[in-house]
């Protein structure tokens, strides 16, 4: 009897969940395709329902494919997947070996191991998990301030000197992102030196195929819900990470690492407008101050922000936080969404083929209304794009990027007269013809800015996986 009931509530449970789920896909669920950066890809919407599809078996593929890209609480498993992701080590001592000297086996005898020694020691063991903050508070009511920054004027085309001997084991097996608000450093973020390493060694390929005195800078972009958290504290101290130690140590003579944080958090104690409060992305008041620090070390003659461009400002902008929280504190205080035009003449082209290309909007003004901050370049995307520059410059750039990178992009327009843009999301060999070497190659790139979100940086397989394979194949 016991068993009859037990098997009767469970029986019921199951019916009651699956009709709880199919009220959701047929009244909540989205329809449309949309793009998520928590997983880098678009995902599926609503299936056509033909009688071509029906028979054809597509239709059941793609409902499966639906389905499982919009159950209930997804985003809540993708964040704790990608936390637990951050906390332990995604590149292992073999890992490196692969990514650093390109060998088939990290055990064969005709590797030069002997040169990469003091990149590799020490480096067996994960690193300790760091105590990490709660998630961010309500955020207060400021009104933003836009103001023209000090434009600080570049040494003229800097020489590039050796950097003295380094060691792994120089450094410690974490590296963070940390704040001090009033009440000593709290780490916000752990980074393994394996993974930090490994993105070293990427870096250090791609500067391997730059002329003589190109350079490679590489930042990455805080979360704008952690610098609000500066932004809101009463105290603050210092805003800063720690990896940018390693890179400047252990990368190659010609590449820099800037710490944006840090460059933000200085910005931040006089009252600046540096990162949007419903939106992942810096300003581009923001991005401004560290395109600054990258572009002089690159030995070039800043634009002025906003002097130099047409500006046109969308008020009352919600970004992605708003679109998939939209709670009321988020309305406290809308963004501004500035529109900026260089107000030189440039022509965004993606590429279309080996040697074609169509001409696309550098604004993009009918970007979805859920996601304004695509209107910069049309918002990510591929599988190559350059923007053709009407200026006196005769030197070619790339930036290596994901969104982040898009708010840089038209100030970079007034310093080469190509500015090449490459997310390694979507790029596509097949279309674009040539590997991303042998394009380095062919528009003559001298630098290289590469500059990626948080999430993007060491725990990701965007940089240590993509950026890396797409080098030579």
């Amino acid at each position: 009897m016991a068993k009859k009931i037990l098997s009767t509530v469970f029986t019921a449970i199951w019916v009651l969940l699956i009709g709880v789920l199919g009220c959701y896909y047929l009244f909540f669920a989205p329809r449309s395709s949309e793009f998520t950066e928590e997983e880098n890809r678009t995902l599926a919407g609503f299936p056509a329902f033909t009688a071509e599809n029906v028979f054809s078996g597509k239709f059941g593929e793609e409902m499966e494919t639906y389905l499982l890209d919009h159950f209930p609480v997804r985003n809540a498993a993708i964040a704790a997947v990608n936390r637990f992701q951050s906390l332990v080590s995604f590149a292992s001592h073999e890992d490196y070996l692969l990514i650093a000297d390109d060998v088939k086996d990290p055990l064969d005898s005709e590797a030069n191991l002997e040169d990469l020694e003091s990149l590799l020691s020490g480096m067996e063991t994960k690193p300790p998990v760091l105590p990490t903050q709660p998630i961010e508070t309500e955020p207060a009511e400021t009104a933003p301030i836009i103001t023209e920054p000090v434009v600080t004027e570049p040494v003229e085309d800097p020489p590039i000197e050796s950097k003295p001997p380094a060691a792994a084991e120089d450094f410690p097996e974490t590296l963070g992102m940390y704040m001090d608000t009033g009440s000593g450093e709290t780490a916000l973020r752990s980074y393994a030196r394996n993974n930090v390493l490994a993105v070293t060694a990427v870096l250090n390929k791609y500067a391997a195929l730059l002329p003589e005195n190109g350079k490679l800078m590489f930042t990455v972009g805080p979360p704008s819900y952690l610098v609000h958290r500066f932004v809101n504290a009463n105290t603050k101290n210092s805003f800063h990470n720690t990896w940018d130690e390693v890179i400047n140590a252990m990368g190659s003579d010609n590449v820099y690492a800037f710490d944006s944080s840090e460059i933000l958090s200085q910005a931040i104690k006089q009252d600046k407008y540096v990162s949007f409060r419903t939106d992942n992305h810096w300003t581009p008041y923001g991005a401004y101050l560290v395109y600054q620090q990258m572009a002089a070390r690159a030995g070039k003659e800043l634009c002025t922000y906003p002097n130099d461009f047409d500006i046109t400002f969308e008020a009352n902008f919600r970004g992605t936080y708003y679109r998939d929280n939209p709670s009321a504190y988020m309305n406290v205080q809308p963004d501004i969404l500035e529109r900026l035009m260089p107000t030189i003449d440039v022509e965004y082209r993606k590429i279309t083929g080996p040697d074609t290309y169509e001409v696309i909007p550098f604004l993009d003004f009918n970007a979805k209304q859920n996601d304004r901050y695509t209107v910069y370049l049309g918002g990510p995307g591929g599988p190559w794009r350059y923007v053709q520059c009407d200026n006196a410059e005769t030197e070619n750039c790339l930036v290596i990027t994901d969104s982040f990178g898009l708010t840089v992009m038209p100030f970079l327009t007034y310093n080469y007269n190509q500015v090449h843009y490459y997310d390694a999301r979507y790029y596509n060999r097949s279309t674009v013809g040539y590997t991303v070497a042998e394009m380095i190659e062919k528009y003559n790139i001298h630098d290289v800015y590469v500059i990626v979100a948080d999430f993007h940086s060491f725990s990701s397989n965007f940089l240590i996986g993509n950026v890396n394979n797409h080098l030579n194949g």
